[in-house]
């Protein structure tokens, strides 16, 4: 009788401990940092959409979209007929006391025109600079292009990023041609 109370003891705090760190990984909803300014900012809705030169605050990261760059490639990586690469460049600062992963697969999302589009290796090729993939240190930053194929008469450009991989709260960045 005693070891079938133990188990259910151990299993009790088992679960507590998985429960409460798997609280510790999702992040509060973002908000927008005060101060940042935004060329398109009447393009987009107020709230949890951020445009332009808009910092997303999580948690543990600020993530901040700074330039929209097209292109046609280059002579060794070009677009499929009737489409360019876009590239988005963002800064993502870690403001949290832990290292943090950063992984464009596992933490962007993108549409255009409202239809799901993958990163595209081939259009990060075409932009000049790093990626959006690694870990970043307490208090530090990685700037890198996030950069997918698109038809060559897009409209608009969303990016929904997210600051963890099991977090549920996301930052939408919209981008107009």
């Amino acid at each position: 009788m005693k070891k079938c109370m133990l188990k259910k003891v151990i299993s009790v705090v088992l679960a507590t401990l998985l429960l409460v760190s798997l609280v510790g990984c999702i992040d509060a909803e973002p908000s927008k940092e005060v101060g940042t300014t935004s060329s398109t900012a009447s393009e987009v809705d107020k709230g949890q959409t951020f445009a332009l030169n808009e910092t997303a605050v999580f948690n543990t990261l600020k993530i901040t979209a700074t330039e929209i760059k097209e292109s046609s490639g280059s002579t060794y990586f070009t677009p499929a007929e009737g489409k360019i690469f876009v590239g988005v460049n963002f800064t993502i600062e870690n403001i949290s006391d832990e290292e943090q992963t950063i992984s464009s697969i596992l933490l962007f999302d993108a549409y255009v025109d409202d239809v799901a589009c993958d990163l595209s290796f081939t259009a990060s090729a075409a932009f000049d600079g790093n990626s959006l993939d690694g870990t970043i240190a307490p208090g530090k930053k990685i700037i890198g292009w996030y950069a997918v194929e698109v038809p060559a008469d897009w409209a608009e450009l969303e990016l929904d990023v997210k600051a963890s991989w099991l977090s549920s709260s996301t930052a939408k960045f919209v981008f107009n041609k």
